[in-house]
């Protein structure tokens, strides 16, 4: 299995989210020796995003590459979208890994 089909199986199995999607340097093709995934889950419902967060690096903790998570509820993205200085308005941009 490939690094990101693991990492979308296993945060789909942790998580049950809406849609994940791939951004940064990785989306862009744009891969350097040192670059992580970025990969933002989207959620929505009741739940503690910083908790969930937890959940899924401990899912994800011995695929052997750096993967940083960004959990968030697709409505609040979407308002954040256009706020400087936040990931959302690149991160809306990348590529859907999985969407329910």
């Amino acid at each position: 299995m490939d690094v990101l089909a693991a990492i979308v199986s296993r945060i789909v199995a942790a998580a049950d989210p809406d849609k994940i999607i791939l951004f940064g340097s990785r989306a862009c093709n744009d891969v350097s020796p040192d670059s992580d995934y970025d990969i933002l889950v989207l959620k929505a419902g009741d739940y503690h995003k910083r908790k969930l967060a937890q959940e899924l690096y401990v899912a994800l903790a011995d695929i052997p590459v750096p993967i940083d998570v960004v959990v968030e509820d697709p409505n609040r993205a979407e308002e954040l979208r256009d706020v400087p200085g936040l990931i959302y308005s690149e991160a809306l941009k990348g590529r859907v890994l999985y969407e329910r």
